[in-house]
């Protein structure tokens, strides 16, 4: 019974965000985001690179040329020569919770592969006490680390799964397990104080999202705070609690660093491990090329869509402001928003309207293959529309201009090693690559 639902929910998938839990108006804004004629500047093209994916949510390129992709489903694929490999990377989709918007959708590629052969995923964890339970109740997330096999590089070892976070998180500290967004809730105990390494999952999104190597050698995530209801949204101000931040954690071990910002002596802490706060769903985000800064599209509720930058530390508001705009009352907002100073406000925003309800952020563009103009720029979209912009920053002014329309069920952009921008939808399962032509 339980592969058969899941069956469904992955067929699902290619109408729903892997990321978005929005207004109870949502679905039909789903309808409006159907395939069309792509549409590019004079000068560019894009080509399919695969459209062989069931249900993909984000990919990862190996320094030696491969791609990864994740499936909604539990499943990871291979891209090499021109060719999606046949045999799955690895399959755990027995763990993994797909329903709606979750499941699994992050993954990242150790910076030394092969020569270290790490592959890196982030998840909806799906306890096996918990199949007895409605797929849509409250569940965890987690990220491990699995193994490429040296021998086939394209198939990871056996048992080689390692969890890095979310090892706090069984199916005893779910609160839920058959309804969402409901009392009692996950990861906390009879105080309502956040438990220690446990990543809620309450409603049908804001899990635990992109995985992504620093300059640094250590391993960002984002997480989503978790559910629907106001005392979820509350936890991306609590740094007792691992949901609504961006984390930083040593890719070896899951243990924070003593130069986070808010480390203790005890760096297995979920404050040790805390680098950004104030998020709903940082479902992509990015490095400056040239500092420090983090670029983050934060997924919003009722009104706006953020592109965020900030560096270590920053709080960005959420659930106390949406936007600029003061969203919530609660006793911690009441502090918060009475300082707005302390806070990092978007560097662009944008309304719910035209069918635009779940931004996608993306990465800068570095390479020198495309014109004068878009070098330089940062490359964010909307999942529903399909619309690409391009960001650009002078000094105080920035800049945002439409470049191109169409790509319905975007998940991710990000430059590809050969000078072009990848961009991955899940309607269609497509990969494109998007090269100036000139």
């Amino acid at each position: 019974m339980h592969v058969a639902i899941s069956r469904l929910y992955q067929r699902a998938a290619l109408l729903i965000l892997i990321l978005v839990s929005l207004a109870p108006s949502t679905p039909s804004l789903y309808a409006q985001g159907q395939a069309g004629q792509i549409t590019l500047p004079d000068g560019f093209t894009q080509e399919v690179v695969t459209n062989k994916l069931d249900g993909p949510t984000a990919f990862a390129v190996a320094p030696d040329g491969r791609i990864f992709f994740t499936q909604k489903s539990g499943v990871v694929r291979v891209f090499q020569d021109n060719r999606l490999v046949p045999e799955n990377f690895i399959d755990i989709s027995q763990q993994v919770n797909h329903a709606y918007n979750r499941g699994l959708v992050g993954i990242a590629v150790h910076p030394d592969f092969p020569q270290t052969p790490f592959v890196y995923l982030s998840y909806v964890y799906q306890p096996k006490e918990a199949y007895s339970h409605k797929e849509i109740g409250a569940r965890l997330s987690r990220v491990i680390r699995v193994s490429a096999d040296p021998a086939n590089l394209n198939k990871a070892l056996p048992s080689s799964e390692v969890v890095l976070l979310g090892t706090g998180g069984e199916f005893a500290q779910i609160g839920n397990p058959d309804k969402p967004d409901r009392a009692p809730y996950t990861c906390q105990d009879e105080a309502g104080k956040a438990l220690r390494d446990c990543i809620p999952v309450e409603g049908t999104a804001h899990q635990a999202n992109m995985l992504r190597f620093g300059r640094d050698g250590a391993l960002y995530v984002g997480v989503g705070d978790g559910g629907e209801y106001d005392a979820a949204g509350l936890r991306a101000q609590d740094l007792d609690s691992l949901s609504g931040k961006i984390l930083r954690i040593n890719p070896a071990t899951g243990a924070g660093y003593a130069n986070n910002p808010f480390a203790t002596s005890d760096l297995g802490s979920n404050r040790s491990k805390i680098y950004m706060l104030g998020l709903r769903n940082p479902f992509r985000f990015a490095f400056h090329p040239t500092t420090t800064d983090l670029l983050i599209g934060d997924v919003g509720k009722s009104s706006w869509e953020e592109v965020n930058r900030g560096r270590a530390g920053a709080n960005f508001g959420w659930p106390c402001f949406e936007n600029s705009d003061p969203s919530m009352t609660a006793p911690p907002c009441d502090k918060i928003q009475a300082a707005p100073k302390q806070l990092v406000f978007p560097n662009h925003a944008y309304l719910h309207s035209a069918g635009r309800v779940a931004i996608i952020g993306g990465d800068y563009y570095t390479a020198t293959s495309f014109s004068a103009q878009y070098q330089g720029g940062y490359f964010f979209g909307d999942y529903n529309t399909g619309e690409i912009w391009v960001m650009t920053v002078a000094g105080n002014t920035v800049q945002v201009d439409p470049f191109a329309s169409q790509f319905a069920g975007l998940v991710q952009i990000s430059p590809g090693p050969d000078g072009t921008l990848y961009v991955l939808t899940a309607r269609g399962g497509t990969l494109y690559r998007i090269r100036w032509a000139g």
